[in-house]
This record gives C-alpha cells, structure tokens and sequence, in this order.
C-alpha cells in the first residue's frame, strides 16, 4: 500500500488532515514527562500504557526509531470551551476510537506499526492495572504522546497542521508508525 493511500484511508477515517513523514523528524523532548508525572489525568501508575508503566523517555524513543515514517493524524473539532475538560475528554475520546479503527485497517491491510494516541489508553472501562492484573489486550495498548515525549507542538509545525485553535475549538493528534527498520 503506498503512503497516498494510507492518507486517504485516513481521511475516509474521519481525520481532518493526514500527512507522512519520516520518523527522524519527531522531536523529542524528555521534560515532557512532568505533564504525565503531574497525574492531572489520574493513570500516572494506574494504566499500562502511561508512566512510569509504559517506560522511561529513553525507552519510549527508542520504540519510535525501530520505524523509518510516521503518519500523523488531525482532527479539529468544536467545543464551548478549551477549559471545558469533560467535553474535550469526549473529543479526545472520539479521536483515539478513529486512531484505533484505523490501526486496525492497516493491521488487516498488512501495515504493521505502532500506534501513538491523544490521551491515555482506554481499550477498558477499568484498566487492568488498578486491579493489579495482566493488560487485557497487549497488542492494542497504546500510549499517548506525552509519554513518549513527543513535541506535538513542532510535529504540527513539521506537518504544517495548527496546533492551537482558539478557545472553541480543539485539534488532537495521534500518530501510526509504521516501516518497521529490520536489524
């Protein structure tokens, strides 16, 4: 399947803008880990796919490099207000189920990657974590962007998609690695 396709699968998807890119170009930035460390979300420990659970900085970049591209995924959508967390959780929330179809598309197309989402995994009601148990679906946990400390901000400069959309609107951003670099 070539990239155009992927892009459009994307767009079919419900994603406002799709763009491929190589993987050398994400920026990383460790200090971004504070955002997961201040637990303001609450699954710092508490999900698989977030911190300290999902891996150090170090680790988390070192996933991303096992791939040579990266397509990253928009959607702008609108709400009352950028404060209004319970409706922006509802957008983000929306947007990762588009991620996650998708990832889904490219796995049975043969495009095998790795996902990166706009919040935290929530795949379950109550992640396993919290009981203590084993992930109930290892092969679909993704983490989010602040734990692999990935500068969404010079992403979407990279990508030349708006990153900061007013006070009634929200753009979220996930990412599909995908060129799996063999060693």
């Amino acid at each position: 399947m070539e990239e155009n396709d992927m892009i459009q699968m994307a767009l079919d998807a419900g994603f406002l803008h799709a763009k491929v890119m190589d993987q050398s170009d994400l920026m990383f930035d460790s200090e971004l880990r504070r955002y997961c460390e201040a637990n303001t979300c609450g699954n710092f420990g508490a999900n698989y796919a977030c911190p300290p659970d999902c891996g150090t900085p170090g680790e988390m970049e070192a996933k991303t490099r096992k791939y040579k591209k990266a397509l990253v995924l928009q959607t702008i959508q609108q709400v009352d207000s950028v404060m209004d967390e319970a409706q922006i959780k509802e957008v983000r929330r929306a947007h990762n189920l588009i991620s996650l179809s998708l990832t889904d598309q490219f796995r049975k197309a043969g495009i095998h990657g790795l996902p990166v989402m706009a919040g935290p995994c929530s795949l379950c009601a109550v992640c396993a974590r919290k009981q203590e148990e084993p992930c109930h679906f290892p092969e679909r946990v993704a983490s989010c962007l602040s734990a692999y400390c990935i500068d969404a901000y010079r992403m979407a400069q990279e990508c030349e998609m708006d990153y900061w959309c007013g006070e009634d609107k929200v753009a979220f951003f996930s990412i599909y690695l995908f060129d799996e670099v063999l060693d």
